[in-house]
């Protein structure tokens, strides 16, 4: 799918799968073309080629059809101020069908907000207010809920309180598709994602494989000076790096007990030798989006 807007193209040949039951993360930089895309998924915009399916339902052809199994929003939610919370799920939510007064109640049991259902919107915190509007995109039960960055401006425990009510709804069998530029939050939440930069996607797949196990491995010596300066000797430049006090050697296992035997018949007391962390997400996406602009300028 294609979305060009003038000389700009916002969305380039894009082409993702997102599974039944998934909570997938949509990763990239501001300015990458998530938001397009979102827009292009509710049928708010139309692609200059391609279309987006959802169950079987093309949008923007069947546009309708396919929204009845989608819930969500695009960038931050906007409610009334000067009315009640529950009085606002009940106007907006009856936009799309008919909406009990039990189904609100229990949505907003779901947010945490059943509390604050007979308060105005106005006096909500912006936590709050991200919270009603997942608490609306779930009004009619659909099976995939869309999420624009949900927990941006929240605090802490805004963030804590989004992100612990998206593993609930994804322990609870519901699609969540989770817009981010947070790519801890994703780690913490998702199960599997992809990585947008300009419009084009860089890769998508399960998270853990996003970031695979590195060949390399940690060791804590009584004198890491002297013990630099021999493993240097055992690896290609730039193998070994310091790393909050641990010597960090870019190299498979097999290396350990030559790694040890030379620092022991230097006399160099060995304290701990460990894995190396696996390759976080944010590594990846960096490694990943900086080959990109490698691979653009030559």
């Amino acid at each position: 799918m294609t979305k060009d807007f003038k000389k700009l193209r916002a969305v380039d040949g894009l082409d993702l799968t997102v599974h039944r039951g998934d909570v997938f993360g949509f990763l990239g930089p501001n300015g990458a073309g998530k938001s397009t895309t979102i827009r292009l998924i509710f049928g708010l915009i139309y692609p200059t080629s391609g279309h987006v399916e959802v169950l079987g339902h093309q949008v923007p052809r069947d546009r309708q059809e396919a929204l009845r199994h989608v819930g969500g929003f695009v960038d931050d939610p906007t409610f009334y101020g000067n009315i009640t919370a529950r009085r606002n799920l009940r106007m907006l939510g009856r936009m799309n069908g008919e909406v009990s007064e039990e189904r609100i109640t229990e949505v907003l049991e779901i947010v945490g907000l059943s509390d604050r259902g007979g308060s105005k919107v106005g006096s909500y915190s912006h936590g709050m207010r991200q919270r009603l509007g997942i608490a609306l995109a779930l009004i009619h039960q659909p099976e995939l809920i869309i999420l624009d960055e949900p927990t941006s401006g929240l605090d802490p425990q805004g963030m804590k309180d989004v992100r612990e009510l998206i593993r609930e709804l994804g322990r609870q069998g519901t699609t969540v598709f989770l817009s981010s530029h947070l790519l801890h939050e994703v780690e913490l939440v998702c199960n599997r994602a992809a990585i947008l930069r300009k419009g084009t996607m860089v890769v998508q797949g399960p998270v853990p494989e996003l970031r695979p196990a590195r060949n390399a491995f940690k060791i804590l010596t009584g004198n890491q000076g002297r013990a630099l300066e021999v493993l240097r000797r055992l690896v290609p430049p730039g193998g070994v790096t310091e790393d909050e006090g641990h010597l960090v050697v870019e190299a498979t296992e097999d290396l350990v007990p030559e790694a040890v035997r030379r620092l022991v018949a230097d006399r160099i007391d060995v304290l701990a030798v460990i894995p190396a962390d696996e390759q976080g997400l944010e590594d990846m996406f960096l490694e990943l989006t900086a080959r990109d602009d490698t691979e653009r300028a030559s």
